[in-house]
């Protein structure tokens, strides 16, 4: 067997008796082969081959808000996976394997089947597929969308430090708001937010807040988009066919998954925002207060945007000459016109 390799900068250097390791750990066989994945951020992933078939592999998990907490990421995405799997037809990868020990790596892990299909990037794909591919692919993540939120719960909430799902305790609506403040108060140190920017936020927040809270609070992926699905032909359409990066799921307003997506169809190919936010929307129970609660969530979502590229050391040339509000604000007129 090789010696070790470097797959990610996150993962570091593993050998192929490390993952030998995992798969006698947890009954995969004998390891054949392992390669790096394409894309993904964090570089937390790597293929695995092993005598019983393809998996993932998710290490190095990420603490809670900076805190080291090894246990909360993938207990958390064990969690959801689970729940998705057994009320819902939702293609999450199933069985999710995790071993809370740290003595193969240094961190516990995940193992999970590698999901069928093609994943795509929202560039990739324009190369890849002809207009009526990519449109019927919207339509199917909006689909996908739908399933996954037939999983609901009694409250709004996300797992605490104690690695336990818990209620918010003020509501969905003002976690979204105290969120978004975080990261608005991050964009502030490097010089990047101004008073107006705040007023703008206020305002979103205030008209979000006195629409009452739509029930039930639904599964929410909080970053649904290509980069984190797998796709495929089916008869004479397109599915999902994989949803993994769970690592963000909550329980809440589902209209918040909406947004990533659908902005990400504006950068890119805006015709199809389209049909992506009217399939949903033809699916979901009606909510009158959409329009009211839309504005928050586009701006809490392009605020993660904003903030880390304002930042000195990733400071992004389209961002020059620009406050928040007048990179979010075309969003949200953008998807608000879709209602």
């Amino acid at each position: 067997m090789a010696e070790s390799r470097t797959y990610s900068e996150r993962l570091g250097a593993i050998s192929d008796a490390q993952f030998q390791a995992v798969a006698s750990r947890l009954n995969l066989g004998r390891f054949l082969r392992a390669e790096p994945t394409v894309g993904g951020l964090f570089g937390q992933n790597v293929f695995v081959t092993t005598t019983e078939g393809e998996f993932v592999l998710r290490g190095a998990p990420h603490w809670l808000n900076g805190a080291p907490n090894d246990r909360w990421q993938f207990t958390k995405e064990a969690y959801f996976a689970r729940c998705l799997h057994e009320h819902t037809k939702a293609a999450v990868p199933w069985p999710m394997l995790h071993d809370e020990a740290s003595d193969i790596f240094g961190w516990p892990y995940l193992v999970m089947p590698r999901m069928p299909g093609t994943c795509f990037g929202d560039r990739s794909i324009l190369r890849a597929l002809d207009i009526d591919d990519r449109r019927a692919i919207a339509v199917a993540l909006a689909e996908g969308l739908v399933e996954q939120q037939r999983l609901t719960s009694p409250f709004a909430g996300d797992f605490d430090p104690g690695v336990t799902l818990v209620p918010y305790p003020h509501g969905y609506t003002q976690h979204v708001i105290d969120e978004t403040g975080v990261f608005a108060a991050s964009a502030r140190t490097s010089g990047s937010w101004t008073a107006a920017d705040d007023g703008w936020i206020e305002g979103f927040a205030e008209r979000a807040l006195a629409a009452a809270e739509p029930h039930p609070n639904v599964y929410v992926h909080g970053d649904y988009k290509l980069n984190n699905l797998t796709v495929m032909r089916k008869d004479e359409g397109w599915i999902v066919s994989g949803v993994f990066d769970l690592h963000e799921s909550r329980f809440g307003n589902g209209a918040l998954d909406l947004v990533r997506q659908a902005c990400s169809y504006f950068d890119t190919d805006p015709a199809l925002a389209k049909p992506f936010v009217e399939t949903y929307l033809g699916h979901v129970p009606h909510d009158p207060a959409l329009a009211d609660r839309l504005p928050l969530f586009i701006a809490s979502d392009r605020v993660r945007l904003w903030e880390y590229f304002t930042r000195p050391n990733t400071l992004a040339d389209w961002t020059k000459g620009k406050t928040f509000r007048s990179f979010a604000g075309p969003y949200v007129d953008a998807i608000l016109g879709l209602l």
